[in-house]
C-alpha cells in the first residue's frame, strides 16, 4: 500500500498515538471501486488515470478486457476535495491518488473486482488548535459482490431511534470517520435486535440515511431519495442513480421522506461505493410491497454493472451533484431536473465543479 509517500507493508502504514487524526478523528477519506473490464476495448490501454473520466465520458471502456478501471474517480477526488477543505486539511496531494492507484495496481497484479480505500489524515501530533500536517494514506483490496448481490436475497431493515446530527453539528458533506461512530452503534443495535442494517433519521424525525449507504424507494416507477438538507452524505452511487434514471424511462426526485412514506414503498434499495446495492425485503419487519419482485432496483443493478464493466456508455454524472433545498423535480418527458438545475441529458457537456465545500449548500 502507499503511504507517505512510500509504498510499504500494511504494518508499516501506522499513524503516530498522539497524532491529530487519533486525538480529534480528523481523517477524511474516499472509497472506490476497480472493475474488471469485460467490454470491448478500443485498443488503447490508457491505465486507470487514462481511463477513467469520471465517468464523463460517453463511449465503451478504454482498458482492455480482463484489466481494471476506476469507476467515477473524479467525482470521489472532487468529494475528497471538498471533505478535505471541510475539516482543515491541505487537499493538494489529492491530484496524486490517480498515478498511485495505478502503481499499486502493477505492483500487486491486481486483474479483479477491488475496493481502493484513500485517506487523508492530520498525522502530526498536535492539540485541537494545532493545524494538520496531512498524510496520504492509499490500499487496494479485492472486494466483490455483497451478500445481497451474491446471493440474490433482501436485507431487513429497521428505522434507528438514533440521528444523523445536522450541519448545525458537523458538517454531512465531510467523509470523515468520525462521523461513522455514531452510525457504528446505529448497526450494532439493528443487528443485536435481528435486523440486517438500520436507518437514521434527521433531527425532525425524517429519514437520512443507512450508516454507510444513501437511501431509495421506489414509489409507482418513480425513485425517491433524501435530499442533501437531511444530513444526507452527498453520494456518487447516489448521483449516478439520479442522472440515469432518465435513461431507464424512471422520474428521480430528492424529497423529504417520512418512516411512512418508507414503510408505505414499493421497493427499497440502499446503495453506496462499498454495498453497491443492497435490495431490501423488509421495513420494520414489514415486507416490502413488491418483494420479492423488485424490477427498478434489477434494472439500476443491470445497468451499474454494465456500464462499471465497460460494456456500455457510461451515464455523465454532474459532480457536484445539483440537489436543491425543495427537493428535484422530474419534468414530463422523464428528464430528471434537480431545482432548475441542467438536465441529464444536457450534463454531458456539464463539466465537473471546481467550486469549494461549504457547510451549508455545500459543492457536491
Amino acid at each position: 500500500m502507499h503511504h507517505r509517500g512510500r509504498l510499504v507493508p500494511p504494518a508499516e502504514a501506522t499513524l503516530p498515538v498522539g497524532s491529530i487524526a487519533l486525538r480529534y478523528g480528523v481523517s477524511v477519506f474516499e472509497g472506490i471501486r476497480l472493475y474488471r473490464q469485460t467490454g470491448l476495448s478500443d485498443g488503447t490501454a490508457g491505465g486507470l488515470s487514462g481511463g477513467t473520466a469520471g465517468g464523463l465520458s460517453d463511449g465503451p471502456s478504454d482498458v482492455p478486457s480482463g484489466g481494471v478501471r476506476a469507476w467515477l474517480i473524479e467525482q470521489h477526488l472532487r468529494r475528497l476535495r471538498d471533505s478535505c477543505r471541510l475539516m482543515g486539511l491541505d487537499d493538494g496531494c489529492c491530484a496524486d491518488v490517480p498515478g498511485i492507484v495505478d502503481e499499486l495496481v502493477g505492483v500487486n497484479g491486481v486483474d479483479e473486482d477491488s475496493y481502493v480505500r484513500v485517506a487523508v489524515s492530520a498525522a502530526n501530533p498536535g492539540g485541537i488548535t494545532d493545524a494538520a500536517e496531512c498524510a496520504l494514506t492509499v490500499s487496494v483490496t479485492p472486494s466483490g459482490r455483497k451478500k445481497w448481490l451474491a446471493t440474490g436475497t433482501g436485507a431487513r431493515l429497521s428505522v434507528s431511534a438514533w440521528q444523523r446530527p445536522s450541519n448545525a453539528v458537523f458538517p454531512a458533506a465531510a467523509k470523515n470517520i468520525s462521523a461513522y461512530a455514531g452510525p457504528r452503534l446505529a448497526v450494532a443495535e439493528a443487528r443485536a435486535a435481528g435486523y440486517d442494517n438500520c436507518v437514521l433519521v434527521t433531527d425532525e424525525g425524517l429519514i437520512s440515511e443507512a450508516p454507510t449507504a444513501t437511501v431509495f424507494l421506489v414509489e409507482g416507477g418513480r425513485l425517491v431519495t433524501p435530499r442533501l438538507a437531511d444530513a444526507v452524505l452527498p453520494g456518487v452511487t447516489r448521483a449516478w442513480v439520479l442522472a440515469v434514471a432518465a435513461e431507464l424511462g424512471l422520474r428521480a426526485a430528492a424529497e423529504p421522506v417520512t418512516v411512512e412514506r418508507l414503510r408505505a414503498a414499493d421497493e427499497v434499495f440502499l446503495c453506496g461505493t462499498g454495498a453497491e446495492f443492497t435490495p431490501v425485503r423488509e421495513v420494520d419487519g414489514a415486507p416490502c410491497g413488491t418483494w420479492p419482485a423488485h424490477p427498478v432496483t434489477e434494472s439500476l443493478v443491470d445497468t451499474y454493472f454494465r456500464q462499471a464493466r465497460g460494456e456500455c456508455p457510461i451515464t455523465p454524472v454532474r459532480w457536484p451533484a445539483p440537489d436543491g433545498a425543495d427537493g428535484a423535480a422530474s419534468g414530463g418527458d422523464g428528464a430528471v431536473r434537480i431545482a432548475g438545475a441542467t438536465t441529464v441529458a444536457a450534463a454531458a457537456s456539464v463539466p465537473v465543479g471546481d467550486g469549494p465545500a461549504t457547510v451549508e449548500g455545500a459543492a457536491r
